[in-house]
């Protein structure tokens, strides 16, 4: 909503924010388990933040020892 002031040339805006919650990532679908975060915003600002971290070591170079010859 555009509200008019003295000066026709500016306008103000009435910005409503709300709390909303955002899940960010994992950023493909691959690296399942790597690292998560729920992020609590209100408006553009991060008020909290709650990481869930994975697995980042899955034994990759432990398999690939095995299967070469």
């Amino acid at each position: 909503m555009a509200t008019q002031i003295d000066d026709p040339r500016i306008v103000e805006f009435d910005v409503r924010t709300d709390e909303m919650l955002v899940n960010m990532g994992p950023q493909h679908p691959s690296t399942h388990g790597v690292l998560r975060l729920v992020l609590r915003t209100d408006g553009e600002i991060v008020s909290q933040v709650e990481p869930h971290i994975g697995y980042l070591h899955r034994s990759a170079e432990k398999i690939g020892e095995n299967l070469t010859p």
